[in-house]
């Protein structure tokens, strides 16, 4: 599936770097205080505050991004490309934070029937099944630029934090910071992909746009509905 072509992509960067650039900055600073806000989070409150799909997603795209090197730098090899391959180095190492949060704290919220040693094996075991996943994804898309791929990252974060909320009604692992994080990741679809290529401007995208925007408002308004998290509410032995 061809959505865009790679030379009209890189030409419209060039000729408008500032709006591209603000654009980027906006859904970049969403994604930033996200993952800052929730691994802060998750030590202060004992758990893993970013969905553990969602940040094994982000983990294999950003992995598979960043492994690309040789096509960033020598068959793409534009400037902004090199940001972006440089960005999502820095992302793979605070996902791999996440990783370290959850596999430490959520054994008794995720697969408490489980040893350590044992969710451990089927965490990794998850993980390596979602690379081949997002790499079906990937290869099914025909996305040179990563640009559609990204929005599915997107798409996935946004919709597993409401069902996390429910799960825990309470706000354990997650804020108002946060939520606001995951409303800026929205202008990827309104302020930065439109600048890529006029294909991004079909209606499909606004589409998902407003709708990822309306789920993610009201995540934010759900979280209005919860109490703050305290360690006491916890059960005996929850955090072991």
């Amino acid at each position: 599936m061809d959505t865009y072509q790679v030379p009209q992509v890189l030409q419209n960067i060039d000729a408008h770097p500032v709006p591209v650039l603000l654009a980027g900055a906006i859904a970049n600073t969403g994604a930033y205080i996200l993952y800052i806000e929730g691994i802060r989070l998750g030590f202060r409150h004992r758990t893993y505050a970013i969905p553990i799909f969602a940040n094994m997603y982000f983990f294999a795209h950003d992995v598979l991004f960043v492994s690309l090197f040789s096509h960033w730098f020598t068959e793409v090899d534009h400037w902004l490309f090199r940001m972006f391959w440089g960005a999502l180095l820095i992302f793979a190492v605070l996902e791999c934070v996440v990783h370290y949060q959850t596999i430490k704290f959520g054994r008794q919220e995720l697969f408490p029937g489980l040893t350590q040693g044992q969710y451990v094996v089927a965490y990794s075991a998850m993980q390596a099944a979602i690379v081949v996943l997002f790499w079906f994804v990937y290869s099914g898309l025909g996305d040179p630029l990563f640009l559609l791929t990204f929005s599915t990252t997107i798409i996935v974060a946004i919709g597993w934090y409401i069902p996390l909320l429910l799960k825990r009604r309470s706000r354990k692992g997650q804020s108002f910071l946060l939520a606001w994080g995951l409303v800026l990741l929205n202008g990827f679809f309104f302020l930065f992909l439109p600048r890529m290529s006029d294909a991004f401007t079909a209606p499909v995208y606004h589409a998902i746009g407003a709708t990822t925007t309306v789920v993610s408002l009201v995540y934010l308004w759900l979280l209005t509905r919860y109490p703050a998290y305290a360690a006491e509410h916890e059960p005996r032995g929850a955090l072991s």
